[in-house]
């Protein structure tokens, strides 16, 4: 396979992913994040515990219009275009991975909370947890401190094998603080604006 037909390829096990964190790194918020996200993960075919936003009071169709999604993107400063950037083909990862600073080496650019996703059957946001589900799910993740120890921030990667290489579906930086407060969002049933 040609490198430059807008896959996004990476290493099978790239050193990035061995990457030793600190005990203290897994603690309750760790916890309750992985059992949000990769157990009762809101992907409801992705899990037998799968918990559908529904059941936390969120109307069926919440994702019809942009108010959650745009709300729980202001708490990561995420913004289409720049720090947020969907690829609707897989050979389009390339560009999409241009757009936000996520190519290689995305792992050691960390100011900045950023995502870049492929978007498959689900909607942009769930598309987002679906990733993320995947990358905490197969281990495809460092943790870095943040902000002289007042936060953790993910390098997050999605991907399948296929032909001999690793493609690329996603990649994301997001602080710890903002994926706790998505949960927490997420969880509650009400807008961030309604508190």
């Amino acid at each position: 396979m040609a490198k430059n037909n807008g896959y996004e390829l990476s290493p099978m096990n790239p050193g990035w992913i061995k990457k030793r964190v600190p005990d203290s790194y897994a603690d309750d918020d760790l916890k309750e994040l992985i059992l949000f996200f990769v157990i009762n993960t809101p992907c409801t075919d992705l899990s037998s515990s799968s918990i559908n936003l529904s059941e936390y009071g969120w109307r069926k169709d919440i994702w019809k219009d942009e108010k959650l999604k745009k709300g729980l993107f202001e708490i990561a400063g995420i913004k289409k275009g720049t720090s947020f950037s969907v690829a609707h083909k897989t050979n389009e990862m390339k560009v999409a991975c241009e757009k936000t600073s996520l190519k290689k080496n995305f792992h050691k650019i960390r100011e900045q909370e950023r995502i870049v996703i492929f978007k498959g059957r689900y909607n942009e946001f769930l598309s987002v947890c679906y990733h993320i589900r995947n990358a905490f799910a197969h281990g495809r993740l460092a943790m870095y401190d943040y902000d002289n120890g007042k936060d953790i921030i993910f390098a997050l990667e999605d991907g399948i094998k296929k032909n001999g290489e690793f493609q690329v579906r996603s990649r994301m930086i997001l602080k710890k603080s903002t994926l706790v407060s998505w949960m927490r969002i997420l969880k509650s049933g009400k807008y961030p604006d309604e508190g």
